[in-house]
Order: structure tokens, then sequence, then C-alpha cells
């Protein structure tokens, strides 16, 4: 069963005041350990404060779409075989998202934080939504598969950006949603493309580069052929996940 802590537990780390600055040791959507504290608060009975005065908002506020989601994350984490944690956070520092090998709760591979602007940002979107929320989800899901079996560090020894390792995450973004489509013809996958094309930066010499926008929607797509079309095992796509962002 998927762990699903919408935002019970969990709290910011702030030593002075709401914008205090997060920094990081690793870049991309990725959270090492260490960078997680800064999110993350140890004790189970936390109060879910940045400051003193401002709470943090436990849910999306709608409590259908959480349902929603929380179904669709049982989902992604039965076809990508990894059991993280998930929780919203205060990204008050930029809408994003990430994934931690960090383990908040008991028998969880790792923890997925999705920033409160981020996810308001999509859900403004007029495309399914919620499809791309789940987009999103389904890329740090395939952070928290690589951690468990060890990807980013195959993919990404020697690599001057984190482009390889965020490429491997949208094709199993991708293969989740050739997954869906199989169960359910009507689902829109192509906004999974759309999503994280949306997403791409052409930053091609910096650390935190992604892949650009052609290469993030090629690899969502190169994901859904190989669930969609050839009806590939997890392991299989592992596999050709792996040839295939070694050649980029």
């Amino acid at each position: 069963m998927l762990t699903l802590v919408f935002g019970t537990g969990f709290a910011l780390s702030c030593a002075c005041h709401a914008q205090a600055h997060r920094a990081r040791h690793k870049y991309g959507c990725v959270l090492s350990p260490d960078d997680a504290t800064l999110f993350m608060d140890e004790r189970t009975d936390a109060r879910l404060y940045i400051s003193g005065n401002e709470p943090m908002i436990p849910r999306s506020g709608d409590r259908d779409f959480d349902l929603a989601l929380a179904h669709t994350l049982a989902a992604v984490s039965e076809k990508l075989e990894a059991l993280p944690s998930f929780a919203y956070y205060d990204d008050y520092d930029g809408a994003n998202a990430y994934a931690t090998p960090k383990v908040r709760m008991n028998n969880a591979d790792g923890t997925v934080l999705f920033g409160q602007r981020l996810l308001s940002r999509l859900m403004s979107g007029t495309e399914s939504p919620e499809v791309a929320v789940a987009a999103v989800c389904a890329h740090e899901f395939g952070h928290i598969l690589q951690f468990k079996r060890g990807l980013d560090r195959v993919v990404g020894v020697g690599q001057p950006t984190v482009k390889r390792v965020e490429l491997q995450a949208d094709f199993f973004a991708g293969y989740f949603a050739g997954a869906r489509k199989l169960e359910r013809p009507n689902f829109p996958a192509a906004v999974f493309a759309m999503t994280q094309h949306s997403f791409g930066d052409n930053m091609v010499n910096h650390p935190g580069h992604h892949g650009t926008s052609e290469e993030r929607g090629a690899a969502i797509a190169k994901g859904f052929e190989a669930a969609y079309r050839e009806k590939c095992t997890l392991a299989q796509a592992i596999q050709i996940s792996t040839n295939y962002v070694a050649g980029l």
C-alpha cells in the first residue's frame, strides 16, 4: 500500500523568516538526505510551520482531488515498483517538486515532496490539469525507482549535468502513461509529454540542466512506446531507458 502523507508530520526548517534561503548540494529535482532535512522535521508531533506565524497547509484543499491523486499515486507506485511517502511542502523559493532517498515513513523507498505553488500552477491549466499533476508525480516516482535500483549512479556518473538522470525519470513517467493508456484507453497520455515539454530548459552547460523541451517530450514518448506499443516489463524498460539516456 502506498504511504500517502498529505503534509502530516512534515515541517520546514527556517532559521529566521519565511523567505530564508534553502541551500542545496545537488541539482535537478533530487534532494540528498542531508538536503531533505531542510524540508522535513524528524519529530512525528511537529507542528507544520515555516515560521511561528505561518501554518503549513496539509492537503490541497480539494478532498475529491486528494482522493483521486491518492489512487493515481498508488497506480504509479505499482507500475514503477517504488513506494515513497508523499507530502506537499511550501515551495516559496520556486515552484517545484522533489524526490529524496530520505526515508520518512516506515517501509518507504524514499519521499516525494510536491510544492503547493507548483500544484496551483498546474491546476490552473486548461488541458487535464489533474493529469499534468500526475505527470510530475510520475517523474518524481521515477527518481525513487532510480534510488531504489541505483540507476541514478549508473546513468549520472561522470556527467557534467543531471540531464541523463532527469530524462530517465521522464522515460519512467512516459512508461507509466503508456501502461495507464493500456488500462484506460481514454487516458490523455499526451498531457504527460506536454507537461514535461513545458519544463524543458536550454541551459545546456549548467549542472542543473534537465534537458531541452524537445528532449523531455521525446523521453516521455520513448517511455510511452515501451509500455504501450512494445508491452515491455519494468525490467525491460529499465534497460531500454538506461541505453537510451546513455546515447544522449
